[in-house]
């Protein structure tokens, strides 16, 4: 192999959010190619398990990283590289464990819904530069914001659906590292290249349809239908990268 790609930040049934199934996600990623995916559900590492059994059983060249999209106090955290879940949710106690674990922290979309200070910060491994769902200032804050601490950047879909899967992705040099020791060292230092594509506006707004679906509530309702007509009447609000 001359290459390799990976894609984080993604999620499965086993969020609020999704409905993709482990089996047919671990399918379709290497139809599109990927080598290395992190499946990262919120507050749940099941989904990863389950993507990773499936591919195993499939006999799939797919390596799966074990991994899941906390809330923490400081807002959303990414621990990658999991060898049991963690149910912490004080960040810096959560991002400690994922490091006793042998774990990489990842910042995702760090300009949304986070509170960036020296207790996080200090923390994170990788910050997550470009992020599908999330409008293009928020994003260049972000890759400002890696320069700045000096750490390796990521870029992830975000993907709630299949169809979004393909959106952001980090591509390799040389061979696939042969074990999760290897991953992480690229991860950290190996160079890189992004290839992104453009989301819809709709994206986010179709998940939070899902999140109504399963966990049914007027008020939810009322949001979506007041972002359906402003993504109609005003989609320049929503324009992504």
């Amino acid at each position: 192999m001359s290459g390799w790609t990976f894609v984080g930040h993604l999620h499965t049934k086993h969020s609020f959010d999704s409905l993709v199934e482990p089996r047919v996600l671990a399918e379709y990623a290497v139809t599109l190619g990927i080598h290395v995916l992190a499946v990262t559900d919120h507050d749940s590492w099941q989904g990863a398990v389950e993507t990773a059994e499936e591919a195993r059983a499939l006999g799939l060249p797919l390596r799966v990283i074990l991994a899941s999209e906390v809330l923490t106090d400081h807002g959303d955290v990414i621990a990658l590289f999991l060898e049991e879940e963690l149910w912490e949710r004080e960040t810096a106690k959560f991002c400690d464990a994922v490091h006793e674990q042998g774990g990489l922290v990842l910042l995702p979309h760090p300009y949304r819904w986070h509170r960036l200070d020296e207790e996080l910060l200090s923390r994170v491994d990788l910050v997550e530069v470009h992020n599908a769902r999330t409008p293009p200032e928020d994003n260049a804050r972000a890759s400002t914001l890696a320069r700045e601490r000096g750490l390796p950047e990521l870029v992830g879909p975000d993907a709630h659906r299949l169809a979004e899967l393909g959106l952001a992705r980090v591509e390799f040099d040389g061979e696939l590292p042969a074990d999760d020791a290897g991953l992480k060292e690229a991860l950290l230092k190996a160079p890189r290249r992004f290839r992104i594509t453009r989301g819809s506006i709709w994206n986010e707004w179709l998940s939070q349809g899902i999140k109504l679906l399963r966990q049914p509530s007027g008020k939810l309702a009322w949001h979506l239908v007041r972002g359906a007509a402003r993504r109609l009447l005003k989609p320049g609000e929503y324009a992504l990268e």
